[in-house]
């Protein structure tokens, strides 16, 4: 097999996009969304997703100018200089291991109200330990067996929920979707609400970010990662708005008060098949998203060590070009950090971590656009240069709703990792200096 089979193809991006974008959300996101958005609960999927839009062309584009692992690191890096980019990447890794073990901890509660177990006993830990365990040993296996797996699991998390819309769409009500008077006051949209339900639906398309990540892998990422990014936001933004469209055309307000929105729905659909095809989905789309974590997280590290911003072993690969160290030292962080607990007030740092990506990917445009010929470009961001301002304006909208103790809190940290930074470059420069 040669290396361009092993790695992952247009369609094998897509299908990795999938599983980064959609997780458990989706199946709890009309009960709340609703709330905020009655029946303008569709309408607000399709406006998220042009908002999500803005900032998701600005990464495709960026994309296109490299071929080197390290996403939002790489892009950054390259436009505002190496600091910049180790903020950026080292956040970006560690925060990651934190989501990973939210998710992690989210697969276990799924799992073990699914089977009627005790989610905080002996059943809880036996299970976050051996699925960490098990996606570790899966990625230390190689490309072959991560992209095989991952392309199963989106396939199987995906039937449940085309069969919810293809067989539900007869059952919808099209007065429980289109906006109009008689609508329980208590659900309606308002200026005070808007705000609130976009931020809520646009966490729901986030992991569009993380694409690029393990660009190395892929075949000719220049131009297929901005494809990848295109393809697989548009395709989800319409699936969004389908479920939303069913689950509420089914259920109307009732949605409002249902803990598991689009099982309810399938259960009015198809009876208890129904329910249970779905509630085994909803298991699936939470273990397909901690599948791509586990694939993403670890090759987030590759790029430092290989600039020298972190200690060479980090980044060392085997024969098969499996980053086995960064591999192992992801789980052994993402690990104690699940099984403890503590992840509660560390997840506050990825709201900074997530906009620190964000803002100074879609500024690295302006550098880009300067520095690179339009002919070395695969794709570029329309409307130039109205798209990346609007992005950055939204990205301040969204971070301005935060508590500001969260963003004080992930600025402290980004400060405190200035400081292995300052230690790996002056090991790397007294090293220089002792070559001469």
């Amino acid at each position: 097999m040669t290396d361009t089979q092993k790695k992952f193809g247009l369609w094998s991006i897509v299908l990795l996009g999938f599983n980064s974008i959609i997780g458990s959300g989706i199946f709890l996101l009309p009960a709340p969304l609703y709330k905020f958005a009655g029946d303008w609960s569709v309408a607000i999927v399709f406006i998220t997703g042009a908002v999500v839009a803005t900032i998701a062309l600005c990464f495709a584009e960026a994309a296109g100018y490299f071929s080197k692992n390290g996403a939002a690191y790489v892009y950054v890096k390259e436009a505002f200089g190496e600091f910049a980019g180790f903020e950026v990447g080292f956040l970006k890794w560690f925060m990651q291991c934190i989501a990973w073990a939210v998710m992690v901890v989210a697969f276990k509660n799924i799992l073990a109200s699914t089977l009627g177990y005790d989610g905080d006993g002996l059943f809880g830990t036996a299970v976050i330990g051996s699925f960490i365990l098990l996606l570790t040993g899966m990625n230390l296996l190689g490309v072959s067996a991560a992209k095989a797996v991952n392309n199963i699991s989106t396939i199987a998390k995906m039937l449940p929920l085309v069969f919810l819309v293809v067989t539900g769409i007869w059952y919808v009500s099209p007065e429980n979707i289109i906006p109009n008077a008689t609508v329980d006051p208590t659900y309606s949209l308002s200026s005070e609400t808007l705000a609130s339900a976009l931020i809520l639906a646009f966490y729901s398309f986030t992991g569009f970010e993380t694409f690029g990540t393990a660009a190395e892998d892929m075949e000719n990422p220049k131009k297929n990662l901005p494809k990848a990014i295109c393809i697989s936001l548009g395709i989800v933004m319409m699936f969004y708005a389908l479920i939303m469209a069913v689950t509420v055309g089914i259920l109307g307000e009732a949605v409002a008060d249902s803990s598991t929105p689009l099982a309810d729905a399938a259960r009015v659909v198809a009876g208890d098949f129904g329910f249970w095809l779905i509630t085994i989905g909803s298991v699936i789309s939470i273990a397909g998203i901690n599948i791509a974590a586990s694939f993403h997280i670890p090759r987030a590290l590759l790029p430092l060590s290989e600039d020298k911003l972190l200690p060479a072993f980090l980044g060392k690969k085997t024969s098969k070009g499996v980053p086995t160290v960064a591999i192992i030292a992801s789980c052994l962080v993402t690990l104690p950090i699940a099984l403890s607990g503590s992840f509660v007030e560390l997840a506050m740092l990825s709201v900074v971590a997530r906009f620190a990506q964000y803002i100074p990917t879609c500024l690295s445009l302006f550098v880009f656009r300067k520095r690179f010929t339009s002919e070395s470009q695969s794709f570029k961001a329309p409307l130039f240069p109205v798209l990346p301002l609007a992005a950055v304006v939204i990205c301040l909208f969204l971070l301005a709703d935060q508590d500001l103790s969260r963003i004080l809190i992930g600025l402290g940290f980004m400060a405190l990792i200035s400081v292995p930074y300052l230690y790996t470059k002056k090991q790397h420069n007294c090293e220089a200096a002792s070559a001469q």
